[in-house]
């Protein structure tokens, strides 16, 4: 890869004494191409500012981050991640995970720019692992009540990723990526960015002409 082929559209923030920028052009074009692939854009802009101590994931927070807490991205386009060089250091996660999580982190602005949906939290966090395959790596144990992973106060209490990656790639198994894709870009619209949990299902119902609750249990019966 050479520098001409790397979008303008992504600045990187590094430590050049850590990193190699040749290196990372080459892991952060492989992430934003998978989620350009999904998504049907051409660019969006963003900009990654890799991390190398826990406590500067603290400060961006802005709170006591959990060890398992290895990227965020907000809502003025930059992500913020632990460099691949010390990802496993400073996380409970394997150096592997650094792909999936890089491309999850994209994948949330992308949603940010094209979607805009806040609610529900799981189907934002599942688009997200779906472009990122996080479902080929996070077996579903615990099942909690989607009601229950709605809103930004439940996530937050049960953020059960392995369940909301594996009902998400079920619906798109099901109704097709671009049938969801248009779903997705009609919350906003419909129903408002943050609606609740019983407005959700309803537009659901209505718009892929099906029942909610059946599909959570067709679900479960596939798993």
């Amino acid at each position: 890869m050479n520098s001409i082929s790397f979008p303008k559209s992504i600045t990187l923030d590094f430590n050049p004494k850590i990193d190699s920028q040749k290196d990372l052009e080459k892991i952060v074009l492989d992430s934003y191409k998978k989620n350009q692939d999904f998504f049907g854009e051409k660019e969006i802009d963003i900009k990654i500012k890799f991390l190398y101590q826990r406590l500067e994931m603290d400060e961006i927070c802005g709170y006591k981050t959990q060890d398992w807490e290895v990227g965020y991205a907000n809502k003025e386009k930059q992500i913020s991640i632990f460099s691949p060089l010390v990802f496993d250091k400073v996380s409970s996660h394997p150096q592997s995970d650094f792909d999936y999580v890089l491309t999850h982190e994209i994948a949330h602005l992308f949603t940010n720019e094209i979607l805009g949906f806040g609610y529900p939290k799981w189907l934002r966090e599942g688009i997200a692992g779906y472009v990122a395959k996080q479902y080929k790596i996070r077996s579903v144990g615990k099942i909690d009540e989607f009601s229950n992973l709605h809103d930004k106060e439940g996530w937050n209490k049960f953020h059960n990723y392995p369940q909301a990656f594996s009902f998400t790639k079920y619906l798109i198994d099901k109704f097709g990526k671009d049938k969801i894709l248009e779903f997705l870009k009609n919350i906003k619209t419909n129903i408002g960015s943050t609606s609740t949990y019983d407005d959700f299902v309803k537009f659901f119902n209505l718009f892929l002409k099906t029942d909610f609750n059946q599909e959570v249990s067709f679900w479960l019966e596939l798993r």
